[in-house]
């Protein structure tokens, strides 16, 4: 997949199908979105091409108020790039980008992609103060003789509402894994560098990966999870405690990674942590005894949960 961070860039296209989208977290309903773009795309002898924004506007706008993501920048390429896209346009979210008019948006997508076809969600917008919609969309590249489908929002499981990152984000927040997992259509995953830390864990026989996370990243409420990391190739059973640790003093909010029956070091790598499911809240244990009990049977509970799934 080739990867492009502007319009001008991915000019040597002669003949796109594009899906567009802010595309946060990819979750199944952007998939389906991305998919009938590679099947339109494979009718029509054309390349299938994601248009996406490496941020919200909001992260410009009003940095506070951004809601926190699913997904580093680098995790929505490789997610996308895992669908068989044959392209991505990334475009940085600045102010320029947020103050196009939709018609200047528009154009740039039929002067440097020409578009034989455009996907989008129902709930799709863009342009200077979100003027712009399916329907603008609609008209503008019908003006042009570009078809645009427009697709109904995938609906949840058993419930009439649709799937969407706000509702991802909240599942998130609220440590419900296995159902934000459904609706992903893969298991929340964290992207971190691996820091140093207080080598406690080594001590009581669970030594941990401490990672540094992007604090715009949505992360799990506290507690014990069990989860997976990719090392050295392949995924390792692991159990991941997100706190500040209560059973010492003078702690800091931590994600710890205890990687089950690995060997070796891991400071200074990037982890990439699977969480399945929340096993327990965070507890402050009186002895040191009693917290190693306890994470004998996370552990136990972890290889058990994960050998069924």
């Amino acid at each position: 997949m080739q990867v492009f961070h502007s319009f001008e860039e991915a000019q040597d296209y002669t003949a796109t199908v594009v899906a567009l989208g802010t595309f946060d977290g990819v979750h199944r309903g952007h998939q389906m979105v991305m998919k009938t773009a590679i099947d339109t795309a494979r009718k029509m002898q054309a390349k299938a091409v994601v248009v996406t924004f490496a941020a919200h506007p909001l992260s410009v706008l009003c940095p506070e108020k951004e809601p926190v993501r699913l997904a580093t920048v680098q995790q929505k390429e490789r997610y996308i790039r895992e669908l068989g896209l044959d392209g991505l346009v990334l475009l940085p979210m600045n102010r320029h980008l947020i103050d196009e008019s939709p018609d200047e948006f528009c154009q740039q997508l039929l002067d440097y992609l020409h578009p034989r076809s455009v996907v989008v969600g129902a709930n799709f917008t863009y342009g200077a103060k979100a003027a712009g919609n399916t329907e603008t969309l609609r008209a503008f590249m019908d003006a042009h003789g570009v078809p645009v489908q427009v697709l109904h929002l995938l609906e949840r499981p058993g419930r009439a509402t649709p799937i969407s990152s706000t509702v991802i984000r909240k599942l998130v927040l609220l440590g419900h894994m296995e159902t934000a997992a459904g609706l992903l259509g893969r298991p929340f995953e964290i992207e971190g560098l691996v820091v140093d830390g207080d080598h406690r864990g080594r001590t009581i026989g669970f030594p941990t990966a401490n990672m540094e996370i992007d604090p715009c990243m949505a992360i799990p409420p506290d507690g014990v999870y069990a989860t997976d990391v990719f090392v050295d190739g392949a995924y390792w059973p692991a159990m991941t405690n997100i706190g500040d640790n209560p059973t010492f003093t003078n702690q800091t909010r931590r994600i710890e990674t205890h990687i089950i029956n690995w060997q070796g070091s891991v400071y200074g790598r990037s982890l990439c942590v699977r969480f399945y499911k929340r096993l327990r809240h965070e507890i402050t244990f009186q002895t040191t005894e009693a917290l190693q009990r306890q994470m004998i049977q996370d552990q136990e509970e972890t290889l058990n949960y994960l050998k069924r799934i």
